[in-house]
């Protein structure tokens, strides 16, 4: 089979009273769609080289910028993790609109997060494909984060601190290192560079998105309320998410069908650092997809 050359633009949608960019590389109108959802503060273009790839394996892929990330305007600065899944939805309308309903939710890291999250609530995709999960009502949470892991005994107590302060000082911009160790997310002096100096980085969050991720409701992907296959990726060595939280949250998702890809690699950014090493199983298990 012959695939055609991957091209590649962007476009701007509406979604929650602004416009946010959709980074899209188009394989073939008629293939599947992998709906890509970046991590922390960054935007599709941080994984430009796998998205590609991901691409030239024939599927297109549709990467958000989510509200005030990467190429969206910059208007919001208070914005919440509700936002960022009503960003998701648009794009998936997006995608109905003007590809099909071959449709894919994917995700890394905060991405991952997100694409969980909206699989309990919209039943337009196909399969999930979170790199990554985590539900915050789960005290081991707290070990994601930098904050002292003993605090996952009064767990409530925090998650209720921040969210009383994301009401007060909803504003407050914090950065990243606040509540996550960059060095946790990658070692690599490069792509730590890369963050500083690149613009469409996000270099801080409003403590009112970081109080509504904590206080977030995700007992939806427990209740059933989730209608299509879920492949979760993990990696046994990630620095970030343990692999012990990991298969915890996943043995508690309730799916139709679910299954874990596992990777033995001593990186959280997977997805960039060992590209080469994750990408057929990845390709492969996307292809196994059913899309009656």
């Amino acid at each position: 089979m012959t695939l055609k050359p991957v091209n590649y633009y962007e476009t701007f949608i509406s979604s929650i009273d602004t416009k946010i960019c959709l980074s899209i590389y188009k394989q073939d109108k008629n293939k599947p769609v992998v709906v890509f959802l970046p991590g922390t503060m960054v935007s599709p273009l941080f994984y430009d080289e796998f998205l590609l790839k991901i691409a030239e394996n024939g599927f297109n892929v549709v990467g958000v910028h989510f509200v005030s990330h990467g190429k969206s305007p910059k208007d919001k600065k208070v914005f919440s993790f509700e936002d960022m899944k009503q960003n998701v939805k648009d794009a998936i309308t997006y995608v109905l609109t003007n590809f099909n309903n071959q449709t894919i939710l994917m995700g890394s890291s905060q991405g991952g997060i997100l694409a969980i999250a909206v699989a309990g609530e919209d039943n337009r995709i196909k399969a999930v494909f979170p790199h990554n999960i985590l539900l915050p009502s789960l005290p081991e949470s707290i070990e994601i984060t930098r904050f002292p892991h003993i605090l996952k005994y009064s767990y409530k107590s925090v998650v209720n601190f921040i969210k009383w302060n994301g009401k007060i000082f909803p504003g407050l911009q914090l950065p990243m290192t606040f509540y996550l160790s960059l060095n946790r997310v990658t070692e690599s002096r490069k792509i730590k560079e890369d963050i500083y100096k690149d613009d469409s980085i996000l270099k801080t969050y409003p403590l009112y998105f970081l109080s509504s991720l904590f206080g977030a409701d995700m007992t939806k992907i427990t209740d059933g309320s989730i209608k299509c296959p879920v492949v979760v990726i993990a990696s046994i060595k990630d620095p970030l998410f343990s692999f012990s939280y990991t298969k915890k949250v996943y043995e508690l998702i309730k799916a139709p069908e679910k299954e874990m890809v596992v990777f033995d690699e001593p990186y959280h950014l997977i997805f960039n650092e060992c590209i080469e090493n994750i990408l057929d199983p990845i390709v492969e298990k996307l292809k196994e997809v059913k899309f009656d």
